[in-house]
């Protein structure tokens, strides 16, 4: 702790030590810095957090995903200087993404790290995303088991290491026409050329992420109207968007353009879900009823391909990590440091930091010798931008029979016989 209250006074004029809230404060001074993220666990939901300012008694945060549920107690977890600590907090402000918590008095919960790091130079992993949630986050019991018996055969497959998308394909084209024989799975190109409203939709789809259900193409409300469903959407944002740039009634032809062409290809309704790789929005999967058919799709059979589309999206994506890590190792999962307790890895790619934030249980496969890969399950806990690359920081929760043994001899010939603090 003095090692950490020497640097800090090189870096603040404000320097005040002798008591808890004074050493609390200065970890706070640490982490901001250091621009340091941390975790942030609000009604057991595990989210990252960034140190915005430090008042008197309170500081302040920034918490991109965080939505508030009344609860004003929370709890902080964070490592500085080789030691783990934890902090009950009282939030005293929610202000959408930020968030003023009181200074805690004092050191609640720290942990010594009793495992040296060991800095390595010549060692590289694969990994693979484990299933905690479609969302990522902490398990959402309900969401999950909703979709596992929802998706069964679907669920089993993604939960594999190494997901078969042609089966994946086929398990969701069959679930598809359990809805609608009419549909289309569509990825986008930049030299396909598309029509106006195609174009809109695109760019609907990768602006906001969110479904489109449009129950009645006869009646232009449907398009516009606003609507209160937490999954489905309609134009309605767009809509207001425009009429405040191009006028009502510029707006309004553009809306019934639509309605009439969609109406002279005989559409009755439909439901368009975006496929996503990582976060990105690469394509949409679009099902619709005809006027040769007898029936409308219902708001609960647009969810039902909603969820489809979470699922595909989630296989992809652990597909892209799969095949990425293991073609480009060296260059994307360089292990920075290591040790019986968890290690540190390099990645390159932003998109894949930012998912990883969300979907952060993995499974790593760290080749020590010609004849040993360790095999091991981890959670990762600190994520560190460093500009043009990104630090993560991994805890060990469980491996192969023999892994840790082969991991501290490993260890021992590289820290020359020396293991612990």
């Amino acid at each position: 702790m003095q090692e950490l209250i020497t640097i800090l006074e090189s870096l603040f004029e404000e320097t005040i030590v002798g008591s808890d809230v004074n050493i609390v404060k200065h970890l706070f001074y640490y982490l901001k810095a250091d621009n340091r993220e941390f975790e942030f666990i609000y009604e057991e939901e595990n989210l990252v957090a960034a140190v915005e300012e430090i008042e008197a008694d309170t500081v302040s945060l920034l918490i991109p995903d965080i939505v508030e549920k009344g609860s004003r107690r929370a709890r902080v977890r964070f490592e500085v200087m080789n030691i783990n600590y934890q902090f009950e907090v009282v939030i005293t402000d929610i202000q959408q993404e930020k968030i003023i918590i009181k200074t805690p008095t004092e050191l609640q919960s720290y942990q010594l790290r009793t495992n040296r790091r060991i800095p390595v130079d010549d060692l590289f992993m694969n990994f693979i995303i484990l299933f905690r949630s479609l969302t990522g986050g902490s398990r959402e019991v309900g969401k999950n088991l909703y979709a596992e018996s929802r998706f069964p055969h679907l669920m089993k497959e993604i939960r594999k290491d190494q997901p078969d998308l042609k089966l994946v394909n086929v398990i969701l084209t069959d679930a598809i026409q359990k809805v609608s024989k009419d549909y289309e799975i569509v990825f986008y190109n930049e030299t396909k050329k598309l029509t106006e409203p195609e174009t809109f939709i695109k760019n609907f789809l990768q602006q906001t992420g969110k479904t489109v259900y449009i129950p009645d193409c006869s009646r232009i409300e449907s398009y516009i109207q606003e609507t209160n469903s937490e999954f489905l959407f309609n134009f309605n944002s767009e809509y207001k968007d425009m009429i405040k740039e191009l006028g009502e009634d510029f707006t309004l032809e553009f809306f019934e353009s639509m309605r009439k062409m969609e109406s002279r290809d005989f559409f009755v309704s439909y439901v368009i879900a975006p496929i996503r790789l990582y976060e990105d929005v690469v394509g949409h999967v679009k099902t619709y009823s005809t006027a040769m058919d007898r029936f409308t799709i219902s708001s609960a059979q647009a969810i039902y391909i909603h969820e489809l589309s979470e699922i595909l999206s989630y296989a992809f994506t652990k597909v892209a990590i799969q095949y990425g890590s293991y073609e480009t190792m060296q260059s994307t999962t360089r292990v920075v440091d290591i040790s019986l307790d968890g290690l540190l890895f390099e990645i390159h790619d932003k998109r894949l930091f930012q998912y990883l934030k969300r979907h952060n249980i993995i499974k790593m496969f760290i080749p020590l010798k010609k004849e040993v890969t360790l095999i091991i399950r981890g959670e990762i806990i600190r994520y560190l931008d460093k500009g043009d690359h990104y630090h993560l920081g991994v805890n060990y929760f469980s491996s192969s029979p023999n892994d840790m043994l082969y991991l501290e001899d490993f260890l021992f010939d590289k820290s020359m016989k020396i293991l612990s603090e």
